[in-house]
């Protein structure tokens, strides 16, 4: 094992799940993936190493065929509970926690990939690398971290990327508590800012134990740093995700905009042969 690295867990609240889905699923086109790789830090040629974790901690392939919008309004279906942001004409409720979960480069390297040579700069060569068993069960060790603290009802998606420079884990969770209720003041003890603060040091220390047989201890968090939220390589990764959203979007226009223009070339040829 490598030198001890340190344990890395970044909450961020959403209203919704749309914009994150794409990414964290990679369910790009080729178009999309060329716009990920030439603006973030993203290797298809690894992209065989991401999987999930799915109900009960069975590690499976990403499955790409549901998206996260489908997947929370399912469940929500299934357990007879309505999105407050539904019907809205713009979301006001904070309906999603997204944890991101990793550590220090060199160990998550270490977790993925063992001692095999990856080439993390190129971006391309890396089909053969092979996914380490020792990642799955950390992987597996945090699920059950979430599930037992939050519910694993409550989990709608948990993905692990490892086709980055840095392996980690995307974590979708709904903040509904006991009641069946969207709740993320009274879960996250976020009524105030000194309350979330605390909060968030106690979690902190309760996932360094969980990492400690990882390698990976506690680091400073950021509520007692004050650094920035969003590091440069989170946000060349979000920006990269708009850059395809947007793609995606006007693909979609300029289709339509076709059928249009096609369906008023058959109104204009009717129109002239019709009798005046």
């Amino acid at each position: 094992m490598s030198k001890a690295g340190k344990q890395v867990m970044d909450i961020k609240t959403s209203k919704g799940l749309a914009q994150s889905s794409n990414e964290e699923l990679r369910a790009w086109t080729d178009k999309g993936w060329e716009q990920a790789m030439r603006e973030g830090n993203y290797d298809r040629s690894r992209e065989h190493l991401n999987f999930e974790i799915q109900r009960g901690g069975i590690v499976t392939p990403i499955d790409k065929s549901r998206p996260l919008t489908r997947l929370m309004a399912e469940n929500l279906a299934s357990r007879g509970i309505k999105d407050p942001n539904e019907g809205l004409d713009e979301p006001r409720y904070r309906t999603v926690v997204n944890f991101i979960f990793g550590g220090s480069t060199e160990r998550m390297r270490e977790l993925a990939f063992g001692n095999q040579e990856v080439d993390f700069e190129s971006k391309k060569d890396n089909e053969h690398i092979r996914r380490m068993p020792e990642i799955e069960e950390w992987a597996k060790d945090i699920y059950r971290f979430v599930a037992d603290k939050y519910g694993e009802e409550n989990i709608i998606s948990f993905i692990v990327h490892c086709d980055e420079k840095n392996p980690h884990v995307h974590c979708a969770l709904l903040p509904i508590d006991e009641e069946k209720k969207f709740a993320f003041k009274k879960i996250f003890h976020g009524q105030n800012r000194v309350d979330f603060k605390n909060y968030m040091l106690a979690l902190h220390d309760e996932l360094a134990k969980v990492n400690e047989k990882w390698g990976l201890t506690r680091g400073v968090s950021i509520t007692e740093t004050g650094a920035r939220h969003r590091s440069t390589e989170e946000y060349r990764r979000w920006l990269a995700n708009e850059c395809v959203t947007l793609e995606a979007q006007m693909d979609n226009t300029r289709r339509a905009l076709k059928d249009l223009n096609v369906e008023l070339a058959i109104a204009r040829r009717n129109r002239s042969r019709s009798p005046q």
